[in-house]
């Protein structure tokens, strides 16, 4: 068997690999972190993560651990990142460690379901919101999917005739959503203020009171939270850009990290202070219900439309970055020819804009509770693998430079609890369905793989 030892980024070519400059420090790092964790997920995932876990004392308790979690799994990455010092994230890592197979596997998972699904449930949020800024309580799911739907066509378009639109919308979302969390915590220092709010849910023992005994349900809650940190190791993706990486990496991460938890536990505690449990649970917009509960409808109308803004500038920036992160492996020959290319006129990627906005169309067919755990099993398939990278490659390569490491205890740890979460929803009744679809695109990207390999040695015995 032939040893792999190139481990270039998706879109590098032997010896045609662009330099780029080193100009992402520290404070750009964790400000990156932030803004790309930071964003819709706070006003889906709460819902699923109360019901789950039972009572309000449980639920902050997942959401704490949450942080912890991601904080340790940042710091895991780090040492990748600073031992390979290559952007690419997880494929890079994977195809360095365990070969070309795996590596596709991640790359055709996440373009093809991880990316594209959890946009969709990005864009039922904004759906959601939109109709029932418009219709009311009037408004329906296929209305909300409607709504969905048009915003992919539109920015699909958008990213098809320029960048420079996206781009702007980009930039106004990311100042928006900081301010949309904001408001959303300082409705929850109004209701108190006023006298209001629910402060029951934060007194033992009743803030515990209900608290699920079932080990799945946990699971399925950290799912539902874990949703809302997914661009945790965004950070990897650009390694070759950022100064100092052995410095930037493990820092940039723990401050941005920092941030988004204490951020996300806030906005809990606001819903907790203007909320029942049976409240949150039922609701479907809670950020607008906030805005309502604090200064009554125009602080609803300012926060729904503070929430659409920034779900138009996280979908319109996931259409771009996912197409141009499909046609560079098309290109590079990872995946077929006809899905990469720049359309001459435009001077885009087209054919990979159309397949991505058809995907997160497609999906919008299913629920986000389904979506969820159907597309976080194997998003952490490929955090378990990736994190078994690092204790395959302290055994296989113990006297490779590392200029940042983590205890190896930690990475254990890493290991175990993600192939729990792996695990776990096969257990549940209300997931297990959506778990196996998930781990089902395995074999099936396996398959595409083998026609891939077999037809490509097939076409060049052919010319000769």
């Amino acid at each position: 068997m032939e040893e792999n030892t190139e481990t270039s980024p998706l879109c590098s070519k032997k010896g045609n690999t662009p330099k780029v400059q080193r100009t992402v420090g520290v404070l750009a790092a964790s400000a990156v972190l932030f803004g790309n964790c930071v964003g819709a997920g706070i006003f889906i995932s709460p819902k699923g993560v109360y019901e789950k876990a039972g009572s309000p004392g449980a639920g902050l308790v997942v959401w704490g651990l949450t942080g912890i979690l991601a904080t340790l799994c940042t710091l895991a990455y780090a040492e990748l990142g600073t031992m390979i010092p290559q952007s690419g994230g997880e494929f890079v890592y994977i195809n360095k460690a365990y070969g070309k197979l795996p590596a596709f596997l991640f790359s055709f998972c996440t373009v093809f379901l991880i990316k594209p699904a959890s946009m969709s449930v990005v864009a039922m949020v904004f759906g959601e919101y939109f109709s029932h800024l418009v219709w009311g309580h009037a408004a329906n799911v296929w209305a909300s999917k409607a709504a969905a739907g048009v915003l992919i066509v539109v920015l699909g378009l958008f990213n098809i005739i320029g960048v420079q639109v996206i781009t702007r919308l980009l930039s106004v979302a990311s100042v928006l959503k900081m301010g949309v969390v904001a408001f959303l915590i300082s409705c929850g220092i109004t209701v108190l203020v006023k006298g209001g709010g629910h402060i029951e849910n934060f007194h033992t023992p009743f803030s515990f009171e209900g608290s699920s005994t079932n080990p799945t349900d946990y699971g399925l809650a950290f799912y539902y939270c874990l949703f809302t940190f997914q661009a945790w190791n965004s950070l990897n993706y650009m390694t070759e850009e950022i100064k100092t990486p052995e410095r930037t990496l493990p820092i940039g991460g723990l401050v941005g990290l920092l941030g988004v938890s204490i951020s996300y536990f806030l906005c809990n505690i606001a819903y907790l202070m203007m909320f029942s449990l049976y409240q949150i649970v039922q609701t479907n917009t809670i950020a607008m219900d906030s805005g309502f509960a604090a200064f009554g409808r125009p602080g609803e109308i300012i926060m729904t439309l503070g929430l659409l803004v920034s779900c138009l500038g996280c979908i319109g920036g996931a259409i771009c970055c996912i197409s141009r992160n499909l046609q560079c492996t098309a290109d590079s020959g990872v995946f077929p020819e006809f899905m990469g290319g720049i359309n001459k006129r435009f001077q885009t990627p087209v054919r990979a804009i159309i397949i991505e906005s058809s995907m997160m169309c497609l999906y919008l067919l299913f629920d986000a509770n389904v979506l969820i755990p159907f597309l976080s099993t194997v998003e952490w398939l490929f955090y378990c693998v990736t994190f078994s990278v690092v204790l395959f490659l302290r055994y296989k390569e113990p006297n490779t430079h590392r200029p940042f490491k983590v205890p190896i205890l930690v990475s254990v740890i890493l290991l175990l609890v993600t192939g729990t979460f792996v695990v776990l929803p096969l257990f549940s009744s209300s997931s297990r369905l959506s778990t196996l679809l998930g781990l089902c695109w395995l074999p099936f990207g396996s398959l595409v793989y083998a026609a891939r390999y077999y037809y490509t040695r097939y076409s060049h015995r052919t010319a000769v």
